[in-house]
């Protein structure tokens, strides 16, 4: 057992994985971690990514989103806020919420940059409104 890691995958609503691994690839919010058994003990923090680890000589992945990794002698806790093994993934779902994200992003990017534009009218009158007070001595 010396040679393996035991990966725990823990979100607010399941046990998502238990499993032993010989390496453990963590979506850092600095960068990647890889992980080998006998690593020394630390805690980080996840973002948004792929978890790899090694199966079967295999590398597989789990979506985490966001949370938190500890890494205490030869094991692997991952507490995520979402957790999500690829067969459990509907890719027609994943591809709809997609294109809601970027229809939705692009309208509020077209919202702001409408605001931003309102906005710098509006300093604009504001500086020039200042600029004939001062002229006049008010």
């Amino acid at each position: 057992m010396a040679d393996l890691l035991h990966l725990h995958i823990i979100t607010p609503q399941r046990e998502v994985l238990s499993a032993d691994t010989p390496f453990v690839v963590l979506p850092g919010t600095l960068g990647e971690l890889g992980i080998l058994p006998q690593h020394i003990p630390l805690v980080t923090t996840l973002d948004s990514g792929i978890l790899r680890y090694g199966r079967d000589g295999k590398e597989v992945g789990v979506a985490v989103h966001y949370g938190y990794a500890e890494v205490q002698g030869d094991r692997v806790t991952v507490l995520a806020e979402m957790a999500e093994l690829a067969e459990d993934i509907d890719l027609a779902r994943v591809k709809n919420a997609e294109q809601k994200a970027r229809t939705q992003l692009k309208k509020l990017l077209t919202e702001q940059q409408l605001e931003e534009y309102r906005m710098k009218k509006y300093e604009s009158k504001l500086k020039r409104a200042m600029i004939r007070e001062k002229l006049v001595g008010g």
